[in-house]
């Protein structure tokens, strides 16, 4: 029996299947930014494309170790080879047909009852809004804890992503972002930027800042005077909280209960700090312009939670915060 060939064959099938996944998402990705009015850049296009390649990786990876752990075990089969290498055959088929099921996104019909099955008392609801930006750029439903996404694929964000990789260092960064890691960083540019003091900046971050007051004001149709009163980045903070507790859930780097705890720290900050919605996407997209630079997913999933989708917030206000 060829191992190899059915083993190459079989990886050569999983390939075709993420490409044609990844070229879903790229038109989706041109299709999403033409109707928001951006133009999607070659950096847009290829952030989408390594990442599914690093996932798609991954998946090859396991697929070799388990048929390879497979085909060891047929060397050492008695009685019928001819049903076990059967068997092998089917196990991977059905693993190849079940990756390419889990690329294809979901009917409105089952994004519905996978929202429905999972939403939250109204107990903790109304923390759903904290983190909602973020994972919604990630195509995950706003009004749950609990993501679409495979624990496996998670921990790869999270990995290369934020270097985190055990509980030890999820609840670090959760410390870190509730005392305003990046607030603190970005204080001083903030404060020169608020005052025009353009020259007292980095060249980079007043390029991104005026991106982003671009951004709020023409793409969200907020008031500059938003802007001009916004007198902190914390909300780039508290929202990244929101976002790991539902990432850390998913692999179990923490409970649930003690993910609605880390929601309500961050509620609480969240309702010392602003007034509504609007001013705390305004903080949010000014810090993630410092610290990231400015692109477009974030501003279309804001015009989401901000037009389209407004009875979202308009449910869960902040004064509803704990």
């Amino acid at each position: 029996m060829d191992y190899q060939k059915m083993m190459a064959d079989a990886i050569e099938a999983q390939k075709k299947a993420m490409e044609d996944a990844l070229q879903r998402a790229l038109d989706q990705q041109k299709k999403m930014n033409e109707e928001m009015g951006f133009e999607t850049t070659e950096e847009d296009r290829q952030e989408l494309i390594d990442e599914y390649r690093q996932q798609g990786e991954a998946q090859i990876a396991m697929m070799q170790q388990q048929m390879q752990m497979q085909a060891a075990m047929m060397e050492n089969i008695q009685g019928n080879p001819m049903q076990a290498y059967s068997d092998v055959l089917q196990n991977i088929q059905d693993n190849i047909e079940e990756d390419e099921d889990e690329d294809e996104e979901m009917t409105d019909e089952e994004y519905l009852a996978f929202v429905q099955a999972n939403t939250p008392s109204a107990e903790y609801a109304k923390y759903l809004p904290i983190g909602a930006l973020l994972i919604g750029t990630h195509g995950e439903p706003y009004g749950t804890l609990k993501l679409i996404q495979d624990g496996v694929y998670t921990s790869e964000v999270l990995e290369n992503g934020w270097g985190i990789d055990d509980r030890e260092d999820a609840l670090d960064m959760m410390e870190s972002l509730l005392k305003g890691r990046h607030a603190v960083k970005f204080e001083k540019e903030l404060k020169y930027a608020q005052k025009g003091n353009f020259e007292k900046m980095d060249e980079e971050n007043v390029e991104d800042y005026q991106t982003s007051v671009n951004g709020i004001t023409e793409v969200l149709e907020l008031p500059m005077e938003l802007v001009d009163k916004c007198t902190t980045l914390y909300a780039w903070d508290l929202e990244r909280i929101g976002y790991l507790a539902r990432l850390f859930v998913n692999v179990g780097y923490i409970s649930e209960e003690e993910a609605w705890e880390w929601m309500k720290k961050a509620g609480a900050e969240i309702k010392k700090n602003f007034n509504t919605w609007e001013e705390y996407f305004v903080s949010l997209l000014l810090g993630r312009g410092f610290a990231m630079g400015v692109h477009q997913e974030p501003y279309a999933v804001a015009y989401d939670l901000l037009v389209d989708n407004k009875d979202f917030l308009d449910t869960h206000p902040i004064s509803k915060l704990a």
